[in-house]
């Protein structure tokens, strides 16, 4: 006895078009760090939640850190930086933290052809595991990024208001995975939808210049000024591209109150976020607050307090007085080890990446679940297509092509049956599914048959083509 049912109607698409719009996730995320009052002693600085090592001389500069907790992202850091003879120094700068997956690696070379003149090059790798927000759901992928800069500084003599002139060009490439395409599942009255969410990254590039110039207008105050501009692009999957340019600022001043106290102020406006910090430096105490607005992530808030302890001698510059500051001119200065160990303030320290929103989720099938004879059920599931017959079959009878009345084989694309049959239950996974072509549909009838009764139990799908 034969029953025809149709089970169901199903159509394969595979077109692109525009995104649905979905919030962009951050491409970093950091969270506030709040440094409790630590103690100084000697090169060792050691605080409830941090340690540091600094040490410096005419040959060397070495700056570490270490933070205890894990909240924070940046674990551990490192700038250092060494002489090599008259005319080259080189340094280095890394940072690295568990959370995210985080590590930023920047080498410096510097050289100096004749002396007050700098030429400078730093190449950097920057890799970071981040959030996304695709369409199929918030995913973390991790990305790497070069940078690189060139540039050349002047270092002035040390009479006259000018400290230094500073020239630069820089730019940064992002580099991004290729990540599985994912099903997403969606219903609209009896209207079944699967799409292929393709989880499309855009690899952002950056390129800027800047100059600066460090002033002296007064032996007491120090300025650092510095204007540029930047441009940056993430080209899409569909031949777009989103580009921004901007203005980029750096701006610092320091100011000597007396011997024993100075306060600074610097701000810094770039295309990845805008920051400003305040110091002050009052005898052995020293205090300091700061806060990043990132372009791409959460805030960043920082407080720093420390007080320094001597090891047999006394405090300051003059050797005798308990609270006097090193000179300006002669603490801030531009130095090959400066230049060497210092990470360049240019390069970005987050991924230039963000989710392509230029195509549109591919439509794989769309069933009208209101042709489902009753007893039968039909489902989505992890990209597979799941009948459900209305008794366990004992195998398949027959695949038809209604439009040229021809039998096929139960193969797929991949070489896998079509049709996976396990009790009451018929898989049939997207991706096998043969293509028509453009413009073209083929519906298909499968029989199945069972015993006890028996029964012939029919389903049926029609396939477009892109």
């Amino acid at each position: 006895m034969r029953t025809p049912l149709s089970a169901a109607a199903l159509a394969l698409v595979c077109t692109a078009g525009q995104a649905v719009p979905v919030p962009d996730a951050p491409a970093s995320s950091t969270r506030p760090l709040a440094t409790l009052p630590g103690t100084q002693i000697g090169p060792w600085q050691i605080g409830p939640q941090s340690t540091r090592y600094s040490s410096q001389d005419t040959d060397h500069r070495i700056d570490a850190r270490l933070i205890h907790s894990s909240r924070y992202r940046q674990q551990f850091g490192l700038d250092a930086g060494w002489l090599l003879g008259d005319q080259w120094a080189a340094g280095l700068n890394l940072a690295a933290g568990r959370a995210g997956d985080f590590r930023d690696l920047v080498g410096n070379l510097a050289w100096t052809p004749v002396p007050g003149w700098h030429g400078r090059l730093s190449l950097g790798r920057l890799q970071s595991t981040d959030p996304y927000a695709f369409a199929s759901g918030t995913a973390d992928v991790r990305v790497r990024q070069n940078a690189w800069l060139a540039g050349l500084v002047r270092e002035a003599p040390e009479a006259g208001p000018v400290g230094d002139l500073r020239w630069a060009v820089y730019g940064a490439r992002a580099q991004v995975p290729t990540l599985a395409p994912v099903v997403v599942q969606s219903q609209v009255g009896n209207l079944l939808q699967a799409s292929s969410d393709l989880r499309l990254l855009s690899a952002g590039r950056m390129l800027g210049a800047d100059m600066g110039v460090g002033l002296f207008p007064w032996s007491t105050v120090r300025l650092d000024l510095a204007l540029g501009g930047e441009r940056t692009r993430y080209p899409m999957a569909d031949g777009s591209q989103q580009a921004t340019s901007r203005l980029v600022a750096r701006a610092g001043w320091q100011q000597d109150l007396d011997a024993c106290r100075r306060v600074g102020l610097n701000l810094a406006s770039t295309s990845a976020s805008t920051s400003g910090g305040l110091n002050w430096e009052s005898g052995r105490w020293m205090l300091g607050l700061s806060r990043t607005l990132h372009a791409a992530s959460a805030p960043d808030t920082r407080l720093s307090m420390a007080w320094r302890l001597p090891l047999g001698g006394a405090v300051g510059a003059d050797g005798g007085s308990r609270c006097a500051l090193a000179p300006l001119r002669g603490s801030s200065a531009v130095s090959r080890l400066q230049l060497v160990s210092q990470r360049p303030a240019q390069l970005p320290q987050v991924v230039l990446a963000r989710v392509d929103r230029s195509l549109q989720p591919q439509a794989l099938a769309s069933i009208d679940t209101s042709l489902v004879a009753p007893g039968y059920g039909i489902a989505i599931v992890g990209g597979q297509l799941v009948f459900t017959l209305e008794r366990a079959a004992q195998g398949l009878v027959e695949i038809r092509t209604l439009e040229n009345a021809a039998t096929v084989p139960n193969v797929g694309v991949n070489g896998q049956p079509l049709l996976q049959l396990a009790g009451d239950r018929v898989t049939i996974p997207l991706d096998n599914i043969p293509n028509p072509g453009a413009g073209q549909q083929l519906t298909y009838e499968a029989d199945f048959a069972s015993v006890a009764p028996v029964i012939v139990m029919r389903i049926s799908f029609t396939v477009k083509g892109r």
